[in-house]
């Protein structure tokens, strides 16, 4: 596979990957999702919030991956029915998965032993007054530079998927739809951070 073809499948893997296989791969994106926010002791408490918690069973982040994924999928799919009567639920759940493997590497790169180490000592620094002497070294301020940048491409990598997916699904283009879909999916957010279905 050239850089190119790589590229174009990154931006767009809806085009030219069967649906077949995109469900397996949002199907892996979310049991690997799972498993970290086991080992990681992270929750996903909303479409695009992940926040460390205490240590839960297994099952726990499972169900949580539902509650997101059912939810942002229902909504999904009645707005797309609303616009266009022939659209099929296997392709919205296929964009909202297909989606949700973003934050499968926000985790990777955020919330790692190895970052959150070095976050807990800026926060200590920060919580003892240090603030205008704060003892960073230029590697650590790179890395978390980095992951700020990343952080904040990532939340644009997931909206730019589910955009791409959501407007196959309802077979348009219109820049409406994009707004429209970037809206529902904040509000959705905001709704599960508020009533907090994770117990």
């Amino acid at each position: 596979m050239s850089s190119r073809e790589f590229v174009s499948i990154m931006l767009n893997p809806f085009e030219d990957t069967t649906s077949r296989k995109l469900l397996i791969y949002g199907v892996l994106g979310f049991i690997v999702m799972s498993l970290l926010g086991y080992f990681f002791h992270f929750i996903n408490n909303g479409i695009i919030q992940l926040h460390f918690s205490h240590p839960r069973p297994y099952w726990k982040y499972i169900v949580y991956g539902l509650i997101n994924s059912g939810s942002l999928t229902v909504l999904m799919f009645a707005y797309a029915k609303f616009n266009y009567s022939k659209t099929r639920l296997l392709d919205v759940l296929i964009s909202v998965l297909i989606a949700q493997c973003v934050l499968v590497f926000i985790a990777l790169f955020l919330l790692n032993p190895f970052l959150t180490g070095i976050m807990e000592e800026l926060t200590a620094e920060i919580e003892k007054g240090n603030i205008n002497k704060l003892n960073i070294s230029p590697v650590n301020l790179g890395i978390i530079t980095l992951a700020g940048i990343f952080s904040i491409f990532s939340i644009y990598y997931f909206f730019h998927l589910l955009v791409r997916g959501m407007k196959i699904a309802i077979n348009s283009n219109k820049l409406f739809h994009t707004i429209a879909i970037v809206l529902l999916t904040l509000v959705l957010d905001v709704i599960l951070n508020v009533l907090n279905p994770y117990f």
